[in-house]
This record gives C-alpha cells, structure tokens and sequence, in this order.
C-alpha cells in the first residue's frame, strides 16, 4: 500500500476524546475492568452492575475513553447471564455513562454532569422469579384505546416536512379546548414533546447556573429524583399528604435560596395517587409567588385519565408555571407525546434548542392523537378505563385495609400491616415495589408499598383473587387473614 503524507493510528489505542488522531492514551484492559467490576459489585442482578459501574466512574477508576469487555466476556468472568449485562448496559447507556460503536466495541462516555451514585429508577431483573408483578406502574393494556384504525385514516396534511412548526395546528386546537383558558393566553405558548419525562428533563436543562435547587414531593417517582442528579442539581424533598405539597415545607426550601424550579405532579401523583386540592394548590401558589425567579413545573402525568379536577397554579402565578399534559397513560405509551404549555420565550428557546436534535415530535403521531381525542369512541374507551381503575383501586384499598384515597393506575399502601403484607407477598412471589426507592435517600426505610392496578399477563381479578389467597396466609400476628 502507497504510505500517505501522515500516520494512521490504531482507532482501538485511542481514547474517545483524544485531541489529537495520533494521541495515544493509555487505558485499562478488558480484563482489569472486569475485575474491578467484579470487585465492586455488590448486589447480584443487573442493578448491582449498574451501581458498581457508576461507583467506578465516580471515583475515576473508570475513565471517559475505556474500552469495555464485550457482553459475552463480563458475562462468564462474573458467571452472569449475558442478559444481565447486556440489560445493564443498555441502562448505562440511557444514563449517557456508555457508548456502543459497533464492532469497536461499547466505550465508556465523557460526562461532565453529576449522575446518580445509586440509581434508584432501573429495569426490573430477574421477572421470571415472580409469579404476578404489581410492581411496573405502567398502565393495564387492555384499557388502552388501539391507535392503528386512526393512523390508517390519517389525512394527508399529517405528513409533515424539515420547514413545518413543531406542532401539528389541528392537535393545537384540539389542546386549546382541554386545557384551563389561562394557559391558552397570549403570554403562554404550546410545544409537543416525546412525554412527560423527555418534557421535565428539558425543562430542567434551562434552569440558571445560579439556582441549583429542585424542590420535589416525596415520596416520589424514583426516575425524576434520577433526572434531576443527572442535570447536577441538588434535590430538595418536601412531605406530601392527600391534599398535596406541603406549603409549609416548601415555604421552608424556598427560604434556603439556589432554587430554580418547583416540580410536582398536580394529579394521581406517582406513588401515592393524590391530587393536588384547590386550597392548596392556593397556598402553594401563595408561597411561591414570593419567589418570581422560581420555575413551577407542573407535570400532570395521567392526564385525561384521571378523575379529579386540575387546579393548575397558572391561573395565580401566570407563566411562572410550565404544565406538561402527557397522554401516555390514556391514549397509549407508543405515541410518546406530551403538550407543554409555558412562557412564549421559554418555548421558543425549547424549540431552538430541540433543532440541535430531533427538532420535532413526529407529526403523524401528533395527527394520530388528534383523531382519537376527537374520537368519540375513544373517548368512551378513557371514561371506561377510569372507571376500571376506580373499581380496582377500590377492591385493592378494601384488600389491604386502607382508604381508597386517589385515582390514575397506582396505589399506596401505607398501614400498621404495610410490612407484613409486603413480606407475605414477596414468600408467594408475587411483586410490589417497595416505598423505599420513592424517597429522595435510597437506603431511606418504609414500610410502605406501591400496587399498580395493572398485571401483565393476568386478569386483573384473577391476580388479585391470588394476591387475596397469598395474605389469607399471613401468620396470625397480622389482620389480614
């Protein structure tokens, strides 16, 4: 081969972020990662290799540019399954610790911002172990409406082109006449994002390098206590009851100073199922109307699934107030859309940064979604699915002996028998998740428990008839029998 006018290195000697092609950087070799991997972990199961590879990373014996033993190599050295890694390593990734470039191999990524030490949101392992799984809090399949009837009669104008807006105007309308009229105002402005999580997480990626500070309910869906580390933030807790936050508390927070947002879930919040009340949703407002600099988020999950009425803060504090509406719960996961509302200039610089990337959720299933919130069929679907969960919720709060407070597709059992249940269910293998990993402190100790009102592969009724005959087995110390 003709020699060129410069040297070509060896790509697998060289470190991702190398300034120079003929840099060479030393690093450690498969073999030793895995060692240090094996010498770390802690915990069995792929949330034990997701921990120690962030331990690792944290404490720089893993560094941006490392080469990573292959699935198969990790799997045999730490005598795993390969689907335990390769499922750990799919979550680092989504974490953005990790990168996989094909037959180079899987690299460990330059990552300037803080992430979680003990990520508390993490893919369930180890399923097949459980017999029924209450643990998911994800909606029940079998109420979601069908969206592929829709999609085959969308109208042309669904397909969209690189110069369109990033809203789908008919969906805008439609969005017009769901939300409070104080968030169609002149001042607010509308966004279609990828849900409700892809929506907080922009959000957050706007907040001033002087407030630093999230302040959060808790207990708390464990994925945005992870959000939060992961943009650098310190996180903030504030107790929640069934009216919601307590101003109290967050009156407290906000006194601290560094705060730049106030993230709460206005209805069915996730793991408790409360609603925010009218009256606090007034004090709340009350407070943080003191604090113009400070960003409320109101992230209304379950949207058109829910049952209570929405008291948003936006009808006080104005744009001081982002409200994200997601139709993942009602309308179905695979849309992936949620409606931001917020400041005009806050959108538009959510837009321009969005140009960067994707640029725009996908306008025909923003078309879809326009055709089945106009659908009366499917609106028949969500008042049907409502009323199954407040059924279920209903025959599950009688089960467990507690108020059957809340709505939307969860349940919180917190009781003197919390505990024993929790141990009961887990000796006949049926799942639950723990109230543990909803606080801010993941070591933090509960005797409480989230239930989802959904079962994957079984009737709802028929699983809770088993649920039912698993507690009739609790020793006599207990009340459930």
């Amino acid at each position: 081969m003709t020699q060129t006018g410069f040297n070509v290195p060896n790509i697998n000697s060289l470190r991702l972020n190398s300034t120079s092609m003929n840099e060479r950087v030393s690093y450690h070799t498969t073999d030793e990662i895995c060692q240090m991997i094996a010498d770390t972990v802690n915990r069995s199961g792929m949330r034990g290799l997701t921990e120690a590879f962030v331990q690792l990373t944290k404490e720089g014996q893993l560094s941006s540019g490392d080469r990573l033993p292959s699935i198969r190599q990790l799997a045999e050295y730490l005598g795993v399954s390969p689907t335990t890694v390769a499922s750990a390593w799919s979550h680092l990734a989504q974490l953005g610790l990790l990168s996989s470039h094909g037959r180079r191999g899987s690299f460990v990524t330059e990552f300037t911002r803080s992430v979680p030490t003990n990520p508390r949101w993490h893919f369930y392992e180890d399923q097949q172990s459980y017999s029924l799984d209450f643990a998911s809090g994800v909606p029940d399949p079998r109420l979601l409406p069908n969206p592929i009837t829709t999609i085959i009669d969308l109208p042309s104008s669904a397909i969209s082109s690189y110069l369109d807006p990033p809203v789908y105007s008919p969906l805008g309308e439609t969005l017009g006449t769901l939300v409070p009229s104080r968030l169609g105002g002149s001042d607010f402005d509308l966004t279609i994002v990828d849900g409700a999580l892809d929506a907080v997480d922009r959000l957050l990626g706007t907040i001033p390098s002087h407030q630093r500070a999230v302040v959060l309910e808790e207990p708390n869906f464990p994925a945005l206590y992870d959000l939060v580390e992961r943009h650098g933030l310190e996180i903030r807790s504030v107790a929640i009851d069934h009216e919601g936050m307590s101003a109290d508390g967050l009156r407290v927070e906000l006194a601290k100073g560094g705060v730049g947002v106030v993230l709460l879930q206005p209805r069915s919040q996730n793991p408790t199922g409360y609603s925010l009340s009218e009256s606090r949703a007034r004090e709340i407002a009350n407070v943080v109307g003191q604090y113009p600099e400070v960003l409320v988020v109101e992230d209304d999950h379950s949207g058109l699934l829910c049952t209570e009425s929405l008291w948003t803060m936006a009808e006080t504090l104005g744009t001081q107030v982002a409200y994200i509406l997601s139709f993942s719960k009602s309308h179905g996961p695979d849309l992936r859309l949620a409606a931001l509302f917020a400041h005009r200039d806050l959108v538009d610089e959510l837009n321009r940064r969005r140009t960067l990337g994707p640029s725009w959720s996908s306008k025909l299933l923003q078309a879809t979604l326009n055709q089945m919130l106009n659908n009366p069929a499917t609106s028949d679907l969500i008042l049907e699915a409502q009323h199954a969960y407040a059924q279920r919720r209903a025959a599950v709060a009688d089960l467990f002996r507690i108020a059957p407070t809340g709505s939307g597709i969860n349940v919180w059992v917190d009781s003197p028998d919390s505990l024993s249940a929790l141990l009961q269910l887990t000796h006949h293998h049926i799942r639950v998740a723990p109230g543990a990993s909803f606080y801010a402190t993941p070591a933090t100790a509960s005797n409480q428990f989230r239930f989802t009102l959904s079962e994957p592969t079984v009737e709802f009724k028929v699983a809770l008839d088993q649920v039912a005959s698993a507690l009739a087995k609790t020793p006599r110390t207990s009340s459930y029998r």
